[in-house]
């Protein structure tokens, strides 16, 4: 049989409770936080901005669903590809104009044979 001493019992109980009470605590702000969406960031405002201006411009807004515009701490990089020089100069204006011309990376790669959707 088994023999606990009464405080060792007790504190044992009481230890057990918190360690699940403090679980229960970590699990519910999780569930908020999941259930909350992330506020936006000036990077994510400033890229958002950027696709704005590119999906807006009808010479450009079929690319504006297949490049890639990732900022960090307000430094723009575009990614992907565009059909011609004209087509990567423009995209690279509307970073420009949005994020200033020093801010901005134009890594958009001429492919003649690529399609923007439309």
């Amino acid at each position: 049989m088994f023999h606990f001493a009464p405080r060792t019992f007790t504190r044992a109980v009481f230890a057990g409770s918190l360690l699940s009470l403090t679980v229960a605590v970590v699990d519910s702000q999780a569930a908020t936080q999941a259930a909350s969406p992330a506020p936006a960031t000036p990077d994510s405002q400033l890229a958002a901005k950027i696709h704005k201006a590119i999906s807006d411009d009808k010479a450009v807004a079929g690319y504006a669903q297949t490049i890639k515009i990732i900022v960090s701490d307000g430094l723009v990089s575009l990614k992907g590809s565009a059909r011609s020089e004209a087509d990567k100069k423009a995209i690279g204006a509307k970073a420009d104009a949005i994020a200033g011309e020093k801010n901005v990376m134009n890594n958009l790669v001429i492919v003649p044979d690529a399609k923007p959707t439309n």
